[in-house]
């Protein structure tokens, strides 16, 4: 074992339900949030770092027989790939609205059309919102996020209030929740459930979807992958959450050992790593990908 890299501590150790998938499965199709789930919460989001000895585990996990490998994310396509780095990993950002794999990318259409709004979106907010302490307005590109986690209480409602007023009436634009953020997305039937359901249908025939995520944006994944798959919520200081996930997590501490876990039960799988077969970026935004 090298310096800082943890011991493996075996299936047996995996939850019931996660067990019990691994099991019955030919293989995986492992979907991983970044932001508290790879990454530790921050108050600056620029600073946002994989825990360390992750990498190692996504770099084993990407080359291991039987197993497909995808991180999705509400961060720009850039920005998380860059945060990531591992090879033969598909990326997708924006929730799923930015697909890139193998040096290729593929953006939803109706998001693309979107640019220019969310720039002059963007634009307005900054203006509006210059006096709030601890905001900052985001330009993704095809969406945008106004974070406040270390807005003062008192000014979060007029944090909220400005990005209703600024959207309101923009046609193709909608606002939608997150941990201490709002994002403005293309007015689009697309999400990370969306995605997931996507690379289901172009992973190799046999395996198991698990997604793990910590935010309520992560709860459109949980409930794409059921029944046949597995959704791991991991729930931040003891909150109490309403989940469509099988299994929770205490907190993003616990997110590393679960995938040394995984990547230790998926030695028993056999067959090509990665994404084999059909081009997951062949037709990603298909309503039916199937």
């Amino acid at each position: 074992m090298t310096a800082g890299e943890r011991p493996r501590s075996g299936a047996a150790a995996l939850p019931d339900a996660l067990a019990e998938a691994v099991t019955a499965a030919d293989g995986l199709l492992l979907g991983l949030d970044f932001d508290g789930t790879l990454a530790p919460l921050v108050d600056d989001p620029t600073a946002a770092a994989l825990a360390p000895g992750v990498d190692r585990t996504l770099r084993r996990l990407a080359t291991r027989p039987g197993v497909s490998l995808a991180v999705v994310s509400g961060r720009a396509l850039s920005d998380l790939t860059d945060r990531v780095g591992v090879d033969g990993v598909v990326y997708a950002g924006n929730h799923g609205l930015e697909l890139g794999y193998d040096g290729d990318v593929a953006v939803h259409p109706v998001a693309a059309d979107c640019r220019e709004a969310i720039d002059r979106l963007c634009a307005t907010l900054v203006d509006r919102l210059a006096d709030v302490p601890g905001c900052a307005v985001e330009n993704k590109g095809v969406t945008a996020t106004v974070h406040f986690r270390t807005t003062p209480e008192e000014s979060v409602p007029t944090v909220l209030a400005a990005v209703e007023r600024v959207a309101d009436g923009v046609g193709g634009v909608r606002v939608t929740e997150g941990n201490c953020v709002r994002e403005l997305r293309p007015a689009v039937a697309w999400d990370k459930g969306d995605a997931m359901r996507s690379l289901s249908a172009t992973a190799s025939a046999g395996r198991r979807p698990v997604y793990v995520g910590d935010d309520t944006t992560d709860e459109d994944a949980f409930t794409a992958i059921r029944p046949d798959g597995v959704g791991v919520r991991v729930v931040h200081g003891g909150a109490s959450v309403d989940t469509a996930a099988a299994v929770r997590l205490d907190g993003n501490a616990a997110v590393p050992d679960l995938l040394d876990r995984l990547d230790e039960a998926a030695d028993r799988f056999d067959g090509e790593a990665g994404w084999t077969g059909v081009d997951p970026l062949a037709a990603p935004f298909s309503t039916d990908p199937a």
